[in-house]
């Protein structure tokens, strides 16, 4: 489980800021939340409470918050993060039983004035800390005793034969120089990113502009978007189903109710339940 981080970091909060200002609409939010509702297995949350960790842009809160958690708390380290899901918040007509704050899933001190929740949320988010397994242990503390955790950590690819030139490693290269570049650079890269996703389309006989408009069914989320969260993702770490699955249930003592993988670059996304001891 080894941990790679690049040597800089990604400011998220920025393409968060982008996504809510200029993609995020009611029809996102209602496609993000069939996807939520799917996976975890129920229609709504009512009574229940909610913890958004690495809450990013805000939208799955509101899924939450449509959801009927009785209560729902984001959190994220990034200040612009917190601002983008301050907007949304106050597009949900600032409801009484959401609280957003700013701090790290590292700082212990933090987590520990939190109270435990019966489903924690930590999407795409623990392999971005620099430091994913003790973030994936300081979650699993969060979540309350028959409670849920629905989580998702980015897979790993590895070709040995390739000298690290495809999969996890080679993205990693190009992540370093994403960041280490300037906006030319950043630019260049996403253009390559891009042009490279539309020729597959085309390989495939798919209409590239249907294609990218239809991207949001996925989560609700946006393809230029995410693109540069993407290529820009530092820290960046990852792991196989098997890992994710060993150090949570061996370790932690959780319990697999779910499971989505993947054999590509993306995530597996994994429902653990906490059992009651």
């Amino acid at each position: 489980m080894q941990a790679l981080t690049g040597s800089s970091r990604f400011t998220f909060g920025r393409n968060w800021r982008r996504y809510v200002d200029g993609f995020l609409d009611d029809e996102k939010v209602a496609r993000a939340q069939a996807q939520t509702s799917a996976f975890l297995g129920f229609g709504n949350l009512n009574g229940k409470r909610f913890l958004d960790i690495g809450c990013g842009s805000g939208l799955f809160s509101s899924v939450a918050h449509r959801m009927g958690a009785a209560e729902v708390i984001s959190f994220d380290v990034d200040p612009d993060s917190v601002v983008a899901t301050s907007r949304v918040f106050e597009r949900a007509g600032s409801p009484a039983n959401w609280e957003i704050m700013q701090g790290s899933v590292l700082d212990r001190e933090f987590l520990a004035g939190l109270p435990r929740a019966d489903v924690v949320y930590a999407w795409g988010v623990l392999h971005h800390t620099g430091a994913m397994w003790d973030a994936l242990r300081n979650t699993a503390e969060l979540i309350r005793p028959g409670g849920l955790l629905y989580v998702a950590i980015y897979n790993k690819q590895e070709y040995a034969t390739m000298r690290n030139w495809r999969g996890s490693y080679h993205w990693l290269r190009i992540k370093r120089i994403y960041n280490s570049g300037g906006p030319v650079m950043r630019l260049v890269l996403e253009t390559l990113y891009r042009g490279k996703d539309i020729v597959r389309m085309l390989i495939r006989l798919k209409n590239p502009l249907a294609e990218i408009q239809g991207y949001s069914s996925w989560r609700g989320m946006s393809w230029s978007v995410d693109t540069s969260d993407w290529l820009g993702g530092l820290p960046y770490e990852f792991a196989g189903v098997d890992e994710v699955f060993n150090f949570c249930h061996k370790e932690l003592g959780l319990e697999l109710r779910n499971l989505k993988s993947t054999i590509f670059l993306g995530c597996n996304q994994f429902l653990f339940h906490k059992p009651v001891r």
